[in-house]
């Protein structure tokens, strides 16, 4: 597939970062980040949106609410930052939000089961033992949401995962091949697999409109249709080398976002986390 090609004006720096305005001819919706890249970028049909001062991307998150918001993480460090668009279409410097006790690897926004809009997380070992999903609260705590039993997903887990609208989870197992998208039910926690690639890794999960989207940590962005199973290539930009994640940018009617199903869960009190701010939502 041919990359589209735009007319982008200077890149402005900041302290923190570069944000480079969105071209106003530009039709594919889709954002990604190659986590190969240091400094790191979330990127629009080719076109750098956001370029960290240092460091790399290697999952991010809009705010659905916000969509000027953007989160996001390196998966070799153990914080989340954030990062905010300002009304003359640059960003301000990055702060952290949120420092946990070992790597985190996805960060999702979904509504939890009151329906109140919560940022979740993910910590995992490959293949070294479970994972688990976290939820940040707004108390200053992370509390553990799900584990990810590597039994249930084929033996190894990268750390990503996503939510549809229904309170289904997705898990994908990742940088390795075969690779596989998992779906765990909301309400009973039955894990079934959605689709299996015998030739390429499965990264970064998004789910839109009864498609899930994800990058095969080279430089193609694909689009599953749960419906019936097909996938059709639908980006692929040439000078990135391991796309790592891919989202969506703009403000989301409340049934269009994502929620968080009830799955079977550890006891909370074991697993708290301290957050290094009070709350994330200001």
């Amino acid at each position: 597939m041919v990359k589209e090609q735009a007319d982008v004006t200077a890149a402005q720096s900041l302290e923190a970062g570069t944000n480079y305005p969105i071209p106003v001819d530009i039709v594919i919706d889709l954002y990604y980040t190659d986590a190969r890249e240091s400094p790191g970028s979330v990127y629009h049909a080719g076109t750098p949106n956001y370029t960290r001062r240092s460091g790399n991307i290697y999952s991010f998150a809009f705010h659905p609410g916000v969509p000027e918001k953007l989160y996001f993480v390196n998966a070799n460090e153990n914080k989340i930052y954030r990062t905010h668009m300002r009304s003359d279409g640059y960003y301000f410097p990055e702060e952290t939000v949120y420092t946990h006790d070992t790597y985190v690897r996805d960060i999702a926004f979904a509504l939890d089961d009151s329906g109140d809009l919560r940022l979740y997380f993910s910590e995992a070992t490959g293949a070294g033992a479970n994972g688990m999903i976290y939820r940040l609260e707004t108390n200053g705590t992370a509390a553990p949401f799900y584990v990810v039993r590597l039994s249930d997903v084929g033996g190894s887990w990268a750390g990503d995962f996503a939510f549809d609208t229904e309170g289904n989870l997705y898990l994908s197992s990742g940088n390795r091949i075969p690779a596989s998208i998992y779906r765990v039910r909301s309400g009973t926690g039955a894990v079934e697999v959605v689709y299996t690639d015998n030739t390429e890794p499965i990264k970064g999960l998004v789910v839109k409109d009864g498609a899930i989207y994800y990058a095969n940590w080279r430089n193609t962005i694909y689009k599953l249709n749960l419906t019936d199973g097909s996938k059709i290539d639908i980006y692929t930009d040439s000078d990135r080398t391991w796309l790592s994640d891919v989202g969506f940018r703009r403000a989301l009617s409340a049934d269009e976002v994502p929620r968080a199903g009830t799955y079977e869960r550890l006891p909370l009190r074991d697993f708290t986390r301290t957050m290094t701010r009070a709350a994330i939502h200001k």
